[in-house]
């Protein structure tokens, strides 16, 4: 049943790390490349960039030239015959490290397109992680970022982290702590990520997640200390940051805002050389402070976003439990860290809603200029920071000896940390790759006919493809769902009936009904002529939702639309669904959620207007 399973995986990550974990990424709409940015880099991984500056991620060097051999950069000094290109007085810059991500899909590829090189994870699949991790090692052309992670997270029963339906190990004990770290180790984890809340232990906590408590934080430290490995801490409040660095955690992988730093943490941590990856785009995002509407509207990207793209950053978490100073109070603490000395990584935590893989760290360099850094310290925090804090090797710099990724700009970031999004030039392993501006898209085939189906004698689409089951239990969810052709449907005629229960096994349940076109998710149908879709439907009184997918992204867009038990005629507009590139559609859902544990639902003469 290939196809129940590719609508399942990829329906899985509608609420997959929501909250201060990622949804899922978007992919750029391919656009007239302009003779400013015409690739002049040649395929042959050795050449010699002369009349440019550049910032080896720590200094800049102006009247420079960059000798690349083999994947590398060399000494400029060495002797050899390469290829001579004229920077025509452009800046160039590491390629850029994000230091608080989570990967899966095409997010590498997404992160690439606008700059990232390297991406550093914080929580994903290790069957994803260990399928990547070879790349980063080789000096080949791709067209991914390399990827580190700390695999799974260290978490309770109950826990962050476990409300994805995922099974993953919990802890509950320091005399665990050892073992756990060791498993996580041999499984490949580059590091250990761990989620603490101090509160989850107090009477009158009220979220719902519980958490380790303090001793086995520590123990947990003090194990990957001695196993040779960095342990990294998610803390979201004061309290919980002070004990990270009370148990002499390397690092915070986010700041919080709502209440100061205080000065014993800051102390603290500038004591034992702690560093804080504030990850400020997500906390901007559960702000409210509508980031990505404004690179949607005024940036160098907003040419070139697609209806996915835009979809992904524009719509912020938003969440009316923090206060109106909550993100003044977190650039603040940010701010004070930073003065303090404390060593400030650059993260966005994308791909989680209100961002998303690669475009969304040229915006927190510029939270981080706003909270005191200025542009060329910011890009260290973008490069080499993270490759001598993580001691990721071979990338992060320019020196000799480096891989060559790097970005070169048609504007000079010393002055405005803006100018990063005026991408000349992407090199990866010394070979150029393919930027946000000039990605290619498929367009899938358009159909003769715009009907679906009027299911007079079976299920079949005559618009191609087939109808399927799709519910949670791939994620480890109960909800269940069947389909079948009934004979007499709202008029008289045969419908399609799915009857089914949604579970409370998963934390964002779905049950319903997927036409999906092709088996391979790279390609579908080009529907961009039509302007709506329609059909009938009939069943249990409530909210379902009418759902699309796309080749580009694993994230449906989605709409939501009303059952009665009277048949009725829906018509939604598709310009209606945001997020959705109509010129490759994968898939259309009918589903229900939480709100109709047990449904049934008839559709009847679906085409497309």
């Amino acid at each position: 049943m290939r196809f129940s399973i590719i609508v399942v995986v990829i329906l899985t990550l509608i609420g997959l790390f929501i909250g201060v974990l990622p949804t899922p990424e978007v992919t750029p709409q391919r656009a007239a490349t302009n003779a400013e940015n015409s690739r002049t880099i040649p395929d042959s991984g050795s050449y010699r960039i002369t009349n440019i500056a550049v910032f080896d991620g720590q200094q800049w060097h102006d009247n420079s030239e960059l000798t690349i051999r083999e994947g590398r950069i060399v000494n400029p000094d060495t002797a050899i015959d390469v290829t001579v290109i004229d920077g025509q007085g452009g800046f160039v810059i590491p390629g850029l490290i994000d230091a608080h991500t989570h990967s899966w899909g095409n997010a590498l590829q997404q992160s690439l397109q606008y700059g990232v090189t390297t991406s550093l994870d914080m929580f994903t699949d290790t069957r994803f992680f260990l399928a990547k991790k070879g790349q980063r090692i080789s000096l080949d052309a791709v067209s991914e970022a390399d990827l580190f992670s700390s695999g799974v997270l260290v978490t309770s029963a109950g826990g962050h982290g476990t409300e994805y339906g995922i099974a993953i190990p919990t802890i509950a004990h320091p005399q665990e702590a050892s073992d756990f770290v060791a498993a996580r180790l041999a499984e490949g984890s580059d590091y250990i990520k761990i989620v603490y809340d101090a509160s989850a232990s107090h009477a009158d906590h009220k979220g719902r997640f519980t958490s380790i408590d303090y001793d086995t934080l520590a123990a947990v430290v003090r194990a990957a200390h001695a196993q040779n490995a960095m342990a990294v801490v998610h803390v979201m409040d004061l309290a919980s940051a002070e004990h990270a660095a009370k148990a002499g955690a390397d690092g915070l992988v986010h700041t919080f805002g709502g209440t100061p730093a205080s000065d014993e943490l800051i102390a603290l941590m500038k004591s034992q050389d702690m560093f804080v990856i504030p990850t400020l785009s997500i906390l901007a995002s559960l702000a409210g402070e509508g980031r990505g509407q404004a690179l949607i509207e005024n940036s160098v990207f907003s040419s070139y976003l697609a209806a996915d793209v835009k979809h992904a950053i524009a719509n912020d978490i938003g969440s009316g439990r923090v206060a109106e100073d909550y993100f003044a109070i977190a650039i603040e603490n940010t701010r004070r860290m930073y003065q303090a000395g404390i060593a400030v990584l650059a993260g966005t935590d994308a791909p989680n809603q209100g961002t998303a893989h690669g475009i969304s760290l040229h915006d927190e360099l510029a939270l981080l200029v706003d909270s005191g850094l200025s542009p060329t310290e910011a890009l260290t925090a973008a490069t080499y920071l993270p490759y001598s804090t993580f001691k990721l090797g071979e990338r992060g710099h320019l020196r000799s000896g480096a891989r060559a990724d790097f970005i070169v700009l048609n504007k000079d970031p010393r002055t405005n940390i803006k100018h990063t999004q005026h991408i000349r030039w992407i090199v990866k392993n010394g070979f150029p790759v393919a930027a946000y501006f000039d990605t290619q898209t498929t367009t899938g085939e358009t159909p003769e006919t715009g009907m679906v189906s009027q299911f007079n004698t079976d299920l079949k689409s005559q618009l191609g493809g087939r109808f399927v089951v799709s519910t949670d239990q791939m994620m480890q969810g109960n909800s269940t769902a069947t389909i079948s052709h009934i004979a007499q449907g709202c008029y008289g005629n045969g419908a399609l009936k799915v009857s089914g229960t949604v579970g409370k096994q998963f934390a964002y349940p779905w049950s319903g009904v997927f036409l999906m076109f092709t088996e391979s998710m790279d390609a579908g149908y080009n529907l961009s002529n039509f302007k709506r879709i329609v059909f009938d439907v009939t069943g249990t009184e409530n909210v379902f939702r009418l759902m699309v997918l796309t080749s580009q992204t694993g994230r449906p867009s989605e709409m939501n639309f009303t059952v009665t038990d009277q048949c009725r005629q829906v018509s939604v507009n598709l310009s209606d669904i945001r997020g959705v590139d109509w010129t490759n559609v994968t898939g259309i859902g009918w589903v229900a959620g939480t709100a109709t544990p047990n449904f049934n639902l008839e559709l009847d003469n679906i085409y497309f207007e």
